[in-house]
């Protein structure tokens, strides 16, 4: 699996980007979950340099080597976008046109001390 957090300056915006590969899904498929932790935590994700313009891509590639290949790649924003474009060149869904916000659910933020489950 490939996670980074990517700022781009020029359009004052991140994207967290995941790329799950086949023996991921296989893991996941059998309830094992990946989590992805802070920095602060010991993990791996930086805070993005932008927050207040976040997105999240999650993928799937089944060719690691190409993967891998554009992500050593992506040292510069150039590089970069060629990453995204390579990812997303199967992309149907178009979120400009609001495909999908029918499904959406927003959940509500856990509160320390409160339940989130529906009171009967």
């Amino acid at each position: 699996m490939i996670m980074a957090i990517v700022d781009l300056p020029a359009e004052r915006r991140s994207v967290l980007i995941v790329v799950i590969e086949p023996d991921n899904l296989e893991r996941m498929k059998k309830a094992d979950p990946v989590t992805l932790e802070s920095s602060l935590q010991g993990g791996l994700l930086k805070p993005p340099a932008y927050p207040l313009d976040f997105s999240v891509l999650i993928g799937y590639e089944e060719d690691s080597a190409k993967l891998y290949e554009l992500a050593k790649a992506a040292r510069t924003p150039h590089a970069v976008l060629e990453l995204l474009k390579w990812l997303e060149r199967g992309r149907v869904f178009d979120p400009k046109q609001g495909d999908g916000v029918e499904n959406a659910r927003r959940l509500s933020r856990a509160v320390m001390g409160y339940s989130n489950e529906p009171k009967n």
